[in-house]
């Protein structure tokens, strides 16, 4: 009895040795770890430069000299910065700089007034469209730089000097890479009491620009 026992817990063991041994183990699966993709944020500091065309009326509040249009390529330089709101808002504020070229002359008197340059400080909100889109508006201050004067019928010298005004805008900007953005704004300004006689100066303008984001 004694040595059917012991034959039996040797036929057990090696049985049990066998079926271990033909069990085969189950390779493991390599885990891949996704590269983080950064996401796009329109929040930081910016700088860039814009060109486009203007329209401008002048007009002198004189009925000799009457009123004049004038159409010019007017471009320069803009810096800012954004905050993000949260929910793909942005606020912020941006300084332009424009040159231009806008002049009137009086075909009696051959007196010419020119429009030479204009400084805009701007509140901008703006939302996300898409992935690398930003839509957005502005309003805010310019200032701009009129040089020249016109003379009335009775010989008086209109002075043309520089002048304040509001300024809004809307724009759309497009994000080219991680840095880089380009896009489009249309600006809108009226310019008040000019002269010494009064007189309007209302300025459009439509611009394309370029920036370099932080």
């Amino acid at each position: 009895m004694k040595k059917l026992s012991v034959i039996a817990i040797a036929l057990t063991t090696t049985a049990g040795s066998a079926f271990a041994g033909n069990v085969a183990t189950a390779p493991v699966e390599p885990v891949i770890v996704a590269p983080v993709v950064p996401v796009a944020t329109w929040e930081g500091g910016y700088v860039g430069a814009q060109i486009g065309y203007a329209y401008s009326k002048f007009d002198l509040g004189n009925i000799d000299v009457g009123d004049f249009s004038e159409n010019s390529v007017i471009g320069g330089l803009n810096a800012g910065y954004l905050w993000s709101l949260g929910n793909g808002w942005y606020i912020g504020p941006e300084f332009q700089y424009d040159w231009a070229d806008l002049s009137v002359t009086d075909p009696d008197t051959g007196d010419e007034a020119s429009f030479d340059a204009i400084a805009r400080l701007k509140l901008i909100v703006g939302t996300e469209i898409g992935t690398n889109g930003l839509l957005y508006g502005s309003v805010g201050f310019a200032y701009a730089n009129l040089s020249g004067g016109l003379t009335d019928q009775v010989g008086d010298v209109l002075d043309v000097s520089s002048d304040s005004s509001y300024v809004l805008s809307i724009g759309y900007d497009y994000r080219m890479n991680e840095n880089w953005a380009i896009g489009a704004e249309y600006l809108y300004h009226d310019f008040k009491d000019i002269t010494a006689s009064g007189g309007d100066v209302n300025l459009n303008a439509l611009e394309v620009k370029a920036t370099y984001r932080f």
